[in-house]
């Protein structure tokens, strides 16, 4: 997964996250499909993410490198 800077084109305002087709390919739990009013209520339904899950998934990835890196230190 990679994340993004972008700027919303409703208003101009700066934002980061992830792209929910990607994160779909890995945690499909984690993307819903629902309508947002923006501006203009279009009908469409878009893709969101519920970032708890995706959140959970950063803090194990964090333990794990942790543990890899205390690993490393030891056998220097």
């Amino acid at each position: 997964l990679s994340g993004y800077t972008f700027n919303y084109t409703y208003d101009g305002k700066a934002s980061a996250g992830l792209i929910a087709q990607e994160v779909e390919k890995v945690l499909p739990s984690a993307v819903k499909e629902m309508e947002i009013p923006l501006q203009v209520d279009d009908g469409k339904e878009y893709k969101t993410l519920e970032y708890d899950q995706v959140i959970a998934l950063l803090v194990e990835s964090v333990k794990e490198l942790k543990a890899e890196i205390e690993e490393l230190k030891k056998h220097k």
